[in-house]
Formats: structure tokens, sequence, C-alpha cells
């Protein structure tokens, strides 16, 4: 089944600027072939098993304390659905699908 996981890592004392930070998490999850999509607050991916998922997570919040971070909050939201198999592109198709009708 598919897991579909959002999460957000934000560097605490790091300034307002963090995008050279967070890239290098966005850089990991490239290397490990994820299927993922950027938002302006956050991160989107897929992945087959929750294990999957949080092995994902825990190796971008790692890539940010290795910038010399001191401190990160991570945010993590789970949608772990086991009845049908819904992929990110199925879940953005269906509300589309119902904008259209309203």
């Amino acid at each position: 089944m598919v897991v579909v996981l959002e999460f957000s890592i934000v560097p605490v004392g790091e300034g307002t600027s963090l995008s050279k930070i967070l890239a290098h998490a966005i850089r990991e999850l490239e290397k490990m072939g994820v299927k993922y999509e950027l938002s302006p607050m956050c991160t989107v991916f897929e992945a087959q098993s929750l294990e999957e998922a949080l092995k994902i997570v825990r190796i971008a919040h790692e890539a940010v304390f290795k910038q010399g971070v001191k401190r990160a909050v991570t945010i993590i939201k789970i949608d772990d659905r086991r009845d049908v198999e819904r992929s990110m592109k199925d879940k953005i198709d269906s509300l589309k699908k119902a904008v259209e009708g309203v």
C-alpha cells in the first residue's frame, strides 16, 4: 500500500532564510529516488510502507543537522489508508474532479 507523508523541518536559530539548509534534506530524497512534491510550507512524498516513510524523514532530518544546525523541529503528517491504494496524484485528481462538480 502507498503511504503519503507530509513533513516540514524547521531549523531553529538559523535566521530567516532556510532554503540553503533545507536543500540538503531535499537532495537526500532525490538520492533515494523518492517521489515528492514541494509546497511553500512542506514536502509531501509517497512510500510503500510506514517504516519506509519514517526512514526517509529521519534521513532528511539528519541531513539538516549535518549542516551544523544545533536544533530542528520536524513535523510529520501521515496518510496511511489500507482499504484502497491511493497515490498523491489520485488524491489531487479526486479533489479537482469534486471542484469541477461544484
